[in-house]
């Protein structure tokens, strides 16, 4: 079915973002999936009473503790091991010495009762993580937020959270929702979910995709502008919720529901299938994980390997740096389930927005061009040289190569390639194994880089490209600034340019590149970047075969000359309307068209 079989339908509708893909319809049911129903008790205790508040505290920990190993054993028993995976995070968090250092300093210095005292820490600590520039971090903010809520149900001597009353055949809107709650959902006949906040790489999210429930983020006021009872269809496709639909919206829905059920049939097929275009052209799949979780779940869809390992999270669980040995066992876990495929291992890249508890900086006023990356690593050797003393010692026994972040020139690069020959030679002279030709690349995020492309090809192995960071340096537009949403765009005439100079110096000198911005994540984006010359992606491991999908049905000369066009255009407008004009043409689901799209709500 293709969009010109339709008329176009006309309806106000609610939008959103997909973060679970799907169709449902179903009565609209609005509960708080995320917080408690009774206030927080607030009192002063005196020295006395702190010890004991901590020994609650502490009781509250095993209980809770307790409680989130029977969730995982449910959720490991009904949905496999890879789900149950996404609670180990939660269980290292209530194990943080850092939470408990910081309920301890509340309890004592401030003379906060505890149940006050875990709250106030949550909400430092949440805080934290939310203002953390990339979201696969700021989203492990609703783990600590559902760490928070067990603990204090447990000292409310409440247990488990009452789960609200769901009927069969519901739509659940909700303000948040948690990891813990989904579980609750199976078997409960819950269609979709609506989510006012969220994101795509929450717990939460990743245990709506394995359930198969649709879920919709980000959907601004939802709880406001839909009311229990509504009737509403949830297009996780488009991104749309439509609130008691007209009899023609709903018959467009449910034959599209037969249509989106053969593509799943599709997809799951295509699991042992080679990424390969219509005429043969091969497209390398790897996937972006951050833990042994995600690359769990790129080994069951037979990722090619990671082509980007944030090593981040192996810092920010801890309360102080991991030690070498940690940080190696860490990678090790990783690297495991997608041998033979190689893992690249990118170095620690924080500082500024992105800070750790333990490693306190100086404010910066424009944190996104402060200290960061290589700067802030140049800065503090002690930690560049044990993270890669961690990933060499790897190398022996996995295929493993090293990404350096926000590189800016030559000067910047060398160094950094000074400092590996330092730590190889300390390994070499310790009696340490090693691979020696361990595959050293550059992310190129920054313009500088982009700029030098050419030379700094003769000094490294391979290149990866963060489209993230460089279309917000390209265009001076905060990515995660609502204010720029409509400035920051991937499919603006620079952008598109510097893509494919990257792409056409990188082949000429002979050295691949990889792209593993979301933009590579996104199969509206697939076919345009196969035209410019991406031979390898890297993309969120729930999104591999949606991706994969859109290679094999690809034709290169096609996706060339949908390049070609592209790059002749110098509107963004008319670049985004030609691009999702052919996305549109050849998508596998479709969604009808609807005119004069608005977000009020029908009454």
């Amino acid at each position: 079915m293709s969009n010109t079989d339709n008329p176009t339908l006309a309806a106000a509708m609610i939008l959103g973002e997909v973060a679970s893909t799907g169709l449902a319809r179903g009565s609209a049911v609005l509960c708080d999936c995320a917080r408690r129903s009774t206030a927080i008790p607030r009192r002063e205790v005196s020295e006395a009473e702190a010890p004991t508040e901590m020994e609650r505290f502490d009781a509250a920990v095993v209980a809770a503790e307790g409680d989130l190993l029977a969730v995982q054993n449910r959720v490991r028993r009904s949905l496999g091991e890879d789900e149950a995976e996404v609670f180990e995070v939660q269980i290292l968090l209530m194990r943080d010495v850092e939470l408990r250092d910081a309920v301890r300093a509340l309890c004592f210095d401030k003379r906060m009762n505890v149940e006050a005292a875990v709250d106030e820490a949550i909400k430092q600590l949440s805080a934290l993580f939310a203002s953390l520039e990339d979201p696969y971090f700021r989203e492990r903010a609703s783990d600590l937020h559902d760490v928070g809520r067990r603990l204090l149900d447990q000292l409310a001597q409440g247990g488990a959270p009452i789960s609200p009353a769901l009927p069969d055949g519901c739509v659940v809107v909700t303000g948040d929702l948690l990891a813990s709650v989904v579980p609750q959902l199976e078997g409960r006949g819950v269609r979709a979910l609506i989510v006012e906040r969220g994101g795509l790489t929450t717990h939460a999210t990743i245990l709506a995709r394995s359930l198969g429930i649709p879920m919709l983020v980000h959907v601004a006021n939802a709880s406001e502008r839909i009311r229990s009872g509504d009737q509403v269809i949830v297009d996780a496709l488009a991104g749309r919720i439509f609130v008691n639909p007209e009899a023609a919206i709903v018959d467009k829905y449910a034959q599209l529901q037969v249509d989106l059920q053969v593509h799943r049939s599709a997809l799951k097929d295509l699991v042992e299938l080679p990424a390969i275009t219509l005429d043969g052209c091969a497209i390398k799949l790897a996937a972006n994980v951050g833990q042994t979780a995600d690359a769990v779940a790129a080994a069951s869809v037979k990722a090619e390997g990671v082509g980007l390992y944030r090593t981040e999270f192996v810092f920010m669980v801890q309360n102080r740096f991991p030690s070498e040995d940690e940080q190696y066992k860490f990678y090790r876990s990783t690297a495991e389930h997608l041998q033979p495929g190689e893992t690249v291992i990118r170095v620690l890249d924080v500082g500024s927005d992105k800070p750790l508890n333990y490693f306190p900086l100086p404010p910066e006023g424009n944190p996104a061009l402060g200290c960061r990356g290589m700067r802030l690593l140049f800065a503090n050797p002690t930690i560049l040289h044990s993270q890669l003393r961690a990933i060499l010692r790897l190398s022996a026994s996995h295929p493993v190569a090293i990404l350096l972040p926000m590189i800016d020139g030559l000067d910047e690069l060398r160094a950094a390639k000074a400092v590996i020959e330092q730590a190889k030679g300390d390994l070499a002279a310790a009696g340490q194994s090693f691979n020696p030709g361990i595959r050293i690349g550059a992310m190129i995020e920054t313009p500088s880089a982009a700029m030098l492309i050419a030379q700094l090809a003769d000094e490294v192995d391979f290149f990866s490209v963060g489209s993230n960071d460089l279309v917000q340096f390209l265009l001076a537009a905060d990515r995660i600034s609502e204010q720029m949403v409509s400035t920051y765009d991937p499919l603006h005439p620079a952008v598109i340019q510097v893509l494919a100079r990257l792409v056409r110096t990188a082949t000429r000198k002979g050295k691949p590149i990889s792209l593993c911005g979301e933009i590579a994540s996104d199969p509206v984006y697939t076919k345009l970047l196969i035209g410019l010359g991406f031979r390898s992606l890297s993309v969120s491991p729930g999104r591999l075969l949606d991706i994969k999908h859109a290679i094999r049905s690809t034709h290169l000369c096609d996706a060339e000359d949908l390049a070609r066009r592209v790059l002749q255009l110098s509107s963004t407008s008319d670049i985004r309307a030609l691009v999702l004009d052919d996305w549109h043409r050849r998508s596998p689901v479709p969604s009808p068209p609807v005119e004069s799209p608005t977000s009020a709500r029908h009454s």
